[in-house]
């Protein structure tokens, strides 16, 4: 089995290297090496180069390893527009290819100007040779051995190299083909493109552009909405996605009657809890007057009363500025709110608390926002009667 000299970076050419990359049988490689009539010399200077592809492929079997801890962690790939996942891993590879080839073409037969073969048309992997004429009693040189370990070396780890790019590619189709596995990539993919298109978000709502997406579209129009997720899995290039999640936030906020950040920060399914967190907010002033821990320096809203607030609101207790931000528009012209950096101190302080101590005294304010603003949703539906 020969390796062919026209060898393309296609899906086809993957597939075949699986029957390429088999070890050499000692009884071929010896004959092989004998109708190569090479001297000694000759054998130093081939294991020297084998040596150096060693290294390489060595090299290219970590990142491949690496490669394939991530790969299919994300939902968009950039390079979909361009190459199939089997041509973008066999680009990978073009070291370990080329050496490959190379190693083989040393042994293949070679034809002189007039086209005759000039030695018996055998190779490292086909071709008829003898297993009786020869043995490693005709080498004295131990250099000899080693090219042979080597060149074995070397497409066991090619053969290592494949099976960690097939094991990728069969990832990805597991994946495309059940929602189960695409879903928390897209979300999660989803969620970190919101947080980092926020600006983008916030400008083509306010200026109420007319959001247009063909991915937005199909999925209002899909019967099955994960079905549809899985199978655009690694379709979509980053640039794509994010395009996309500007467009679907807009879209479902608008549509849940949200406010873009609203939409952010909560959630288009969270209506009733955007709803409960407006009306506290819109009515801080009347909270304030019946909690004496409300008010801290310089009258502003306390750290501490803020941290809680924060945590009723949904905080997962990260840095991130966008729920205070919220916050503190929503208060604006009734009450200044403290910055995230008091906010974050106070949290540090928790530290020396207990658990149980730190969930009852939260689940205490939650209790006291939600009566607060179950009182005030009521007195306003009293009125509307």
């Amino acid at each position: 089995m020969t390796f062919p000299s026209d060898l393309e970076t296609n899906e086809e050419s993957l597939k075949v290297l699986e029957e390429k990359f088999t070890p050499v049988a000692e009884d071929r490689f010896l004959y092989s090496l004998q109708s190569k009539k090479w001297s000694i010399e000759d054998i130093h200077r081939f294991n020297s180069s084998l040596g150096i592809c060693l290294d390489y492929v060595r090299q290219e079997y970590e990142r491949m390893k690496e490669l394939k801890d991530v790969y299919n962690l994300d939902y968009p790939n950039d390079h979909k527009k361009y190459f199939s996942t089997m041509v973008e891993l066999m680009s990978k590879m073009r070291s370990t290819l080329a050496a490959y080839k190379n190693i083989l073409n040393r042994f293949r037969p070679r034809k002189t100007k007039k086209g005759t073969i000039t030695h018996d048309p055998t190779s490292l992997h086909e071709g008829p040779h003898s297993k009786d004429l020869f043995g490693w009693e005709v080498y004295r040189d131990s250099t000899v051995k080693e090219v042979y370990n080597r060149i074995n070396g070397f497409l066991n780890l090619a053969s290592d190299i494949y099976q960690e790019a097939i094991e990728i590619i069969k990832e990805e189709e597991s994946i495309r083909s059940n929602p189960d596995e695409a879903c928390p990539r897209f979300d999660r993919s989803y969620q970190r493109s919101a947080k980092a298109q926020q600006k983008i978000i916030e400008v083509f709502d306010k200026n109420d552009v007319n959001i247009d997406n063909e991915i937005v579209t199909a999925m209002e129009t899909a019967e099955d909405v994960r079905q549809l997720i899985a199978s655009l899995f690694h379709t979509l290039s980053t640039a794509e996605f994010n395009f996309f999640c500007v467009c679907h936030i807009i879209s479902e906020g608008r549509k849940a009657g949200l406010t873009t950040e609203e939409a952010l920060l909560f959630g288009k399914d969270n209506k009733k809890k955007v709803i409960r967190v407006r009306t506290l907010l819109d009515h801080i002033v009347e909270l304030i007057e019946t909690r004496v821990d409300a008010i801290g320096w310089k009258g502003m809203l306390d750290g501490e009363f803020v941290m809680h607030l924060l945590c009723w609101c949904g905080w997962d207790g990260s840095k991130n500025n966008g729920l205070l931000n919220y916050v503190t528009r929503r208060c604006e012209g009734k009450i200044r709110v403290v910055k995230m950096g008091a906010v974050m101190a106070e949290k540090r302080k928790l530290t020396y608390k207990e658990r149980s101590e730190i969930r009852a005294q939260q689940d205490d304010f939650n209790k006291q926002m939600d009566d607060f603003v179950d009182s005030i949703l009521a007195k306003q539906a009293q009125e509307r009667a």
